[in-house]
């Protein structure tokens, strides 16, 4: 009589014998690779870097005129890009319940949709279907076919530095808030002063509060085009001080940014190697 010996588990732990539970983990495992990534993982996060690196460099060069003759090429990979980004957007909704920030169900997919990566995603591969309805020759679809650069933000999944700078900017909103409306008030006035001083010797080019302003941002910002500039000496006045006042004023957004980038770096050398000096930033445990 033969006796009926089962099988080891381990050759039931394919993915075809797996619940749709365990294939969701996994498609999520792919997309999301952790610490201990796997090579078929790792291979995949090379994948989407390539296509993404491939496809801006298609938009950036369709909008030269001399390499015209390569748009069908252009146009098959953009396709193919847009339909592996679609793939994995889907596939990033189907598996959104498995990270417990968003919570299970729809709900939990309705929430993750409306974060800031998955818009991103879903603006990579938006003005691709949106172009097929509007005319080739309007601005709307030359605006459409540039937005698609926009997928360059998709490298910030899959680099740790730019969710540093999501950090930063968010533990330091209210600096940056508070920096960048001083700007933006001292934009307003120093143009204000130049339009009352300008308007009757220069009609034209000092025509309004709105029009001065861009004299304004310009030498605000020490850029300085010289297409508009002040005649009188009470205008050149206002404008030495303007540009005295913009040195320091339109430096303060980018001290802070720096400041919390330090700060963060450090956190986030404590973090991997236990404590860092708090001066040079080296981690003490390498000492």
């Amino acid at each position: 009589m033969c006796q009926i010996v089962p099988l080891p588990l381990g050759l039931w732990s394919g993915w075809y014998d797996m619940p749709m539970k365990s294939w969701r983990r996994k498609v999520h495992d792919l997309l999301e690779p952790g610490e201990q990534a796997s090579p078929w993982e790792q291979l995949f996060d090379v994948l989407i870097l390539l296509v993404i690196l491939v496809s801006v460099s298609v938009v950036v060069l369709q909008s030269m005129p001399e390499l015209a003759v390569y748009d069908p090429l252009f146009s098959k990979i953009e396709a193919f890009a847009v339909y592996f980004f679609s793939v994995e957007y889907l596939a990033r909704l189907w598996t959104a319940p498995e990270i417990e920030t968003y919570g299970g169900g729809w709900r939990g997919r309705l929430r993750y949709a409306f974060s800031l990566m998955a818009l991103v995603d879903l603006a990579a591969i938006l003005p691709f279907y949106l172009a097929a309805f509007a005319d080739s020759n309007t601005v709307v679809f030359r605006l459409l076919r540039v937005f698609r650069l926009v997928r360059v933000l998709k490298f910030g999944r899959y680099h740790s530095s730019i969710g540093i700078l999501g950090r930063v900017l968010l533990s330091r909103r209210e600096e940056l808030v508070v920096s960048v409306g001083l700007v933006l008030a001292l934009v307003v006035i120093t143009s204000t002063l130049m339009y009352a001083v300008e308007h009757d010797a220069q009609p034209k080019v000092f025509s309004s509060i709105p029009a001065s302003m861009w004299w304004g941002v310009v030498t605000l910002t020490t850029v300085g085009y010289g297409d508009v500039y002040p005649v009188t000496a009470q205008g050149k006045v206002v404008a030495g001080i303007s540009v005295l006042l913009g040195v320091g004023l339109f430096a303060l957004p980018a001290g802070i940014l720096a400041g919390g980038f330090s700060e963060e770096l450090a956190r986030s050398k404590r973090e991997e190697g236990g404590k860092c000096c708090p001066h040079c930033g080296k981690s003490l445990s390498e000492e």
